[in-house]
Formats: structure tokens, sequence, C-alpha cells
């Protein structure tokens, strides 16, 4: 691709799909004429040409952000979209993932039976399109916080200004920070935050007994011993991760602080999986669900699964750790110090 096909591939990027095609023809036009006129019809311009035409014409963001008001309103803007669209999928993915857990739980309570299948799956259904559409709000209401906030804005006005044309020739710098995994750790750490402070009932096994509806708390009073460690690491991720919404690139102090959350969460999360008692899947509680035959086998089963999240969690944060450690003793950074705003 040449910087022209690149600058309006990168505009396109921070637009909505719906109108993109339209948007990008017309600012193709408009560039073309605007190197016709500097070459006078003398033949294709050179490098040094185009990349002035760019800078002149703007950042791609900026241009892209002059269709919020020049064509639409939007509630979320294109400077935002296509974060949003990436904090959107892995929302989902998760929001799925979970769904289908409990899924193969409820199933397994069912015995399989015919009736009760159709009901589980039918529950499901409905409680996945609730999740979603919940998810959904929460983030479209987050997004359209942010895009109004001050920093944001600064953030934006000082990547439009120091934005050079010579950057469509460059990789990606892995320097760069992504907002998108930011803005998702924000959502996810303040859902934390609300179920486990406000809706603990949400972690409840739900079973009938002669007509009633039995709930059992899925976890104890030995894991919400530990609330307020998870409310401080919550806490202290929101705060880190609205930072560096603020930031365009990772520097030494920020990938350092970012090692020991990541370090500090594994730490809390593997003492919490290995502490005895956090939830109340016994032999005695399958059996009260009617689960006689095999709860014994899925006791321990279900025993197991700590030890599986441990080594997940451990693996996933040494991954970010090592990543780190690469870049702060592998690469230069842009600049030593941090940008306060």
């Amino acid at each position: 691709m040449n910087l022209i096909d690149k600058y309006i591939a990168e505009v396109g990027n921070n637009l909505p799909r719906r109108n993109r095609a339209d948007i990008e023809a017309e600012i193709r036009s408009t560039l073309e004429d605007m190197l016709d006129e500097r070459t006078q019809g003398a033949g294709p311009a050179d490098e040094a040409t185009i990349l002035q035409v760019l800078k002149e014409y703007g950042a791609p963001r900026e241009v892209a952000a002059k269709y919020k008001t020049h064509h639409h309103q939007y509630l979320i803007g294109p400077r935002f979209f296509p974060v949003f669209e990436r904090v959107l999928r892995i929302v989902f993915a998760v929001v799925i993932g979970a769904s289908l857990i409990g899924l193969v739980v409820d199933l397994v309570q069912t015995g399989m039976t015919a009736p009760e299948f159709v009901s589980a799956i039918g529950k499901w259904l409905g409680g996945l399109f609730t999740g979603l559409i919940a998810a959904f709000g929460n983030i479209v209401l987050i997004f359209a916080i942010i895009e109004r906030t001050k920093v944001a804005n600064e953030a934006f006005e000082k990547e439009v200004r120091d934005w050079d044309p010579k950057e469509l020739q460059q990789e990606n710098d892995p320097d760069e920070v992504d907002k998108a995994d930011h803005i998702a750790t924000i959502i996810f750490s303040a859902l934390a935050l609300l179920i486990f402070n406000l809706y603990p009932d949400l972690f409840s096994i739900r079973y009938s007994i002669d007509g009633t509806l039995v709930a059992i708390p899925l976890l104890t009073e030995t894991f919400f011993s530990f609330l307020p460690w998870i409310n401080l690491m919550a806490l202290l991720q929101i705060v880190f991760s609205s930072f560096m919404l603020g930031q365009k690139y990772w520097r030494p102090l920020t990938r350092i602080l970012d090692i020991v959350l990541h370090l500090a969460g594994m730490v809390l999360a593997v003492v919490i999986l290995r502490t005895p008692g956090i939830t109340n899947i016994t032999t005695e509680t399958l059996a009260a669900m009617g689960i006689v035959d095999d709860a014994q086998e899925l006791a321990r089963l279900f025993n197991y699964l700590p030890n599986l999240l441990i080594i997940i969690i451990v693996v996933a944060t040494f991954i970010v750790v090592i990543k780190h450690l690469i870049r702060l003793f592998g690469g230069k950074s842009k600049s030593p110090y941090l940008v306060i705003k």
C-alpha cells in the first residue's frame, strides 16, 4: 500500500462501517485534487509532497472525528469507536464463555432428562440474552463517559498535534499503549466491585425441592474474608488503567507498575484459590441437590478447578511480565518521563 492508501485505511479504521466507503472515496478524491494542484499536472507527486499534503489534511483520527460533526452526531464518536468494538468483542466472549460454563452446571443438575434439558436450554438462552444486553449497555455508558472527559479530550488533542505522516511508513510500535486492554480492565474491575459487594447472591446454586426453589451460595464466608483485598486490587487496576488511557506510549515506570500490579493480583488469586473451603461444592451439597450417584466424583473434579485456574493465572501473568521485561531491557522507551494530565 502507498501512503495515500495507508492514510485512507487509517481514517476508515476510525469510522463506523455504515458510511465508511463513501467517506473514504470523498477523502481520496480531495487528496488527489490537492496533489494535482501541487504538481500542476507535471506527473505523480513525490513522497515529500505527499507527506506535506497529508500533514496539512490532518491526523487520521482528527479527520474521522470531523465527520462526527459534519455528518452525524454519535453517542460514541469515531475516535473511540474502534476501541469500543474491540472491548465489546472481549466482553461478549467472556460473557458467553461464563454462560456456557453455567449451562454445563445446569445440565449436570438436570440429570439430562428431556423436559428439564429443554427448560435448562431455554433459561440459558434467556440469561445469555439478558447478560449480553446488560454488558452492551454498561460498555456504551462507560465509553460515552470516557469520550466526554477532559483527560480523553486532552489526550486526543495531543495525539493530533504530534501526528506525523511518516508514522504511516512505520510498523506498529510495541511501546504504544493498547487502550482497548485498559478499558476492558476498567470494565471488568468495576463489574467485580459491583457484583462481589452488592450482588454476591449471583454466585449461588439454585435447585428445586418439592416445588420449592432453594439457593445455596457458591462462595463461602472464607472467600468473602478476602473481599477487602479484592476491592483494593480492583480499585488499583481501575486507577492505573484510567491513567494509562492518557498515555500514548509505555514508559519504564508504567511498565514496572504494571508488572507489580500483575504479580500482586497473581499472588492474591493464588492465596485465595489455595485456601480450603472457599466454595460450597461438596459431596453433601451435591447430594442435597439430588446428585447422589456421582456426587463424590463431581466434588473431586470440582476441587481440581482451583489448581487449573492457578496454572492459567500464573502462565498469563508471566507472559505479561516477560513481555514487559523484554521491552524494558531490550528496547528503547519513548521517554523516561510520564505524561501527567
